[in-house]
């Protein structure tokens, strides 16, 4: 049965279909999307249905929906990996489309708490949403785990948390924006790169990157000779043409999406990489739905990430065989992970192994205090959350994209390990 409340997206599906159900691939951003439901009578929180509120993008244009149905694919396929159940639990997913307003994703998570009884809410793909939804899960002392959103002040401690500032319920799968480009900075300068031309997107990521990484080449004595911002959508050829009209060879471009795409295609046609120019920049920089689109023009490109499909462990491969297994596009061939997969992938086995410790029970101070214990090989690495900041700490992977044929990958040149965002 399909309801739609509120824009909030709901279907159910009984325990017994539940594997059928969830091996069904969406065929599109804009595809059904699904609760894995089943029901119980028992009166115990421990056996009443687990009920796990998400909120990424499905719809709307300025929010990458794509990104919404790779978390979504990830959940779904977690669940029925695991019969359908966590910690004993029968499980139920309810999803709420986000928006690219914060106002609105903080009444969807209303709904998705008051209204839908949602145990523990998970997603967010965006910054400013989950700035405001951290206020209002911090009033109702509501575990949310943030699967993408970098912004710093989400797991730090800042006066009148202006914008934001840490919650005890709040814990990140993903990375914080210092934790991908502060390293890098340092990374790139001890490496010989010392002087950088940086430009970034006008939003909190790319600020937020531009000034991370800078202050990672200070630390080994770099300095950034010009910084610039470039609103959404820009001439992308007149950002490249700045690059050109200044002396600095290494630039360092914090982009994401459609706007990664449209600055490295520039940066390709400028035929900068044959001019002796090297171009850095955060994960997003080159993940994969980017490289997707670009391929071979993005050889070379240098990106610091917690994640690559090239990393060599037995979660890792595993991951991507299962999900090759389980989602095909509409000509058949296996849909790849990515980042976006592993942040929710991350976040259903943290929350899966911390329900185990609590004997099933989301109450809230135990729930945290199970969150803040976990531990687990991941798809990238080691996985655990900082005591303080419930930021992840992870491996940051240098990362170098090479083409061979017809495929572009991310392949791992070195690895700094066991990064913690500072937490102020």
């Amino acid at each position: 049965m399909t309801r739609i409340i509120n824009r909030t997206l709901l279907i159910g599906c009984v325990a017994a279909l539940a594997s059928a159900c969830a091996a069904a691939a969406p065929t599109s951003p804009a595809a059904t999307v699904l609760s894995t439901t089943a029901p119980s009578a028992a009166s115990s929180q421990a056996a009443a249905p687990l009920i796990i509120g998400i909120i990424v993008p499905f719809t709307e244009s300025a929010v990458n929906s794509n990104f919404g149905v790779a978390q979504q694919r990830a959940a779904e396929l977690y669940v029925k990996q695991h019969g359908g159940k966590l910690a004993g639990r029968d499980v139920k997913l309810v999803y709420s489309d986000e928006s690219i307003t914060g106002s609105l994703d903080v009444t969807k998570a209303t709904q998705l708490v008051e209204t839908e009884h949602a145990d523990v809410l998970l997603g967010l793909i965006g910054t400013d949403g989950a700035y405001a939804v951290r206020t209002y899960i911090d009033g109702k002392h509501v575990v949310f785990i943030d699967t993408n959103a970098s912004g710093n002040a989400l797991t730090r401690a800042v006066a009148g948390c202006t914008p934001s500032c840490k919650s005890p319920y709040l814990f990140r799968t993903s990375y914080s924006s210092w934790q991908l480009s502060e390293p890098l900075g340092a990374w790139a300068a001890k490496h010989g790169a010392t002087q950088f031309y940086v430009v970034h997107a006008i939003d909190t990521f790319g600020t937020e990157s531009a000034t991370a990484f800078a202050d990672g080449l200070a630390t080994q004595g770099g300095v950034a000779t010009a910084q610039v911002a470039a609103p959404a959508g820009a001439d992308w050829a007149k950002v490249v043409d700045a690059i050109v009209a200044q002396p600095t060879k290494n630039v360092f471009a914090a982009f994401a999406g459609t706007d990664a795409i449209g600055f490295i295609s520039a940066w390709d046609r400028a035929h900068l990489s044959d001019k002796g120019y090297r171009l850095y920049g955060p994960g997003p920089l080159t993940d994969l739905d980017v490289l997707a689109q670009v391929k071979a023009a993005a050889a070379g490109v240098t990106t610091a990430s917690f994640w690559s499909s090239t990393l060599d462990n037995p979660a890792n491969k595993a991951l991507q065989d299962l999900f090759a297994k389980t989602y095909q596009d509409e000509s058949g061939i296996p849909v790849p992970v990515d980042s976006y997969v592993v942040e929710m992938w991350d976040a259903m086995t943290a929350l899966d192994q911390a329900l185990q410790a609590t004997n099933g029970s989301t109450a809230s101070d135990a729930l945290v205090a199970a969150l803040e214990s976990v531990s687990f090989k991941s798809p990238r690495g080691d996985f655990a959350f900082d005591r303080s900041t419930h930021n992840v700490i992870q491996d940051v992977y240098i990362r170098e994209v090479r083409a061979t044929g017809v495929a572009v990958s991310n392949a791992v040149v070195d690895t700094i390990s066991k990064v913690s965002d500072p937490g102020r």
